[in-house]
């Protein structure tokens, strides 16, 4: 009977403890993926307050909660390469209805498109001007922060020209303008 018991007392701890690591190596990996996804952020206070959301399989899943100005997208581990992104916060309406699309298969230039028809038909909302951080690397990036090929900032300015602002509506090193005019343009600034 004690035997019986013991077998019985030590399989359930064997399962327990495995799903103790599990739960311990579930729990290393998210705080793993936070603290890339906030990387962008040039300051550590708005790293520290960010929130965090990652797109796992076909649903989003919120890692972190934060009351800072940076919502990031971490990194999707079913991706090739490496891409984080945090955007400010009025950014949000714009950047959920992208995802919302997505969930309903229109996704690349006809998801941007249909964006920017909803802001300027006024049904979608989109700040004044609002800042996006992010960073990339390429297919087989081994998680080196010093091996990441491209740091971008960008500033979305809606339905400004080149004449508003003085830039460039090709890309060049430094700061240009994209979709100059439109409601989605926005000042690229590559290193």
């Amino acid at each position: 009977m004690f035997r019986r018991s013991f077998t019985a007392f030590a399989v359930t701890a064997a399962a327990l403890s495995a799903a103790a690591l599990s739960a311990v190596a579930s729990d290393l990996a998210a705080q793993d993926a936070v603290a890339l996804a906030i990387a962008p952020i040039p300051t550590e206070t708005e790293q520290a307050t960010a929130k965090v959301i990652q797109k796992q399989g076909d649903e989003w899943v919120t890692l972190r909660e934060g009351a800072g100005p940076f919502i990031c997208i971490a990194d999707d581990p079913a991706a090739d390469g490496f891409h984080s992104a945090c955007y400010h916060t009025s950014l949000e309406p714009y950047m959920a209805r992208g995802r919302e699309l997505t969930s309903q298969g229109t996704v690349g230039r006809p998801n941007v498109e249909q964006r920017m028809a909803e802001i300027e038909a006024g049904t979608l909302e989109m700040p004044s001007y609002a800042f996006l951080h992010a960073i990339y690397a390429a297919e087989g990036w081994s998680g080196d922060m010093d091996a990441v090929q491209r740091h971008q900032s960008v500033i979305y300015t809606p339905f400004a020209t080149a004449e508003d602002l003085g830039l460039p509506t090709r890309a060049t090193r430094g700061a240009w303008l994209m979709a100059a005019g439109t409601a989605n343009a926005h000042v690229m600034i590559t290193p």
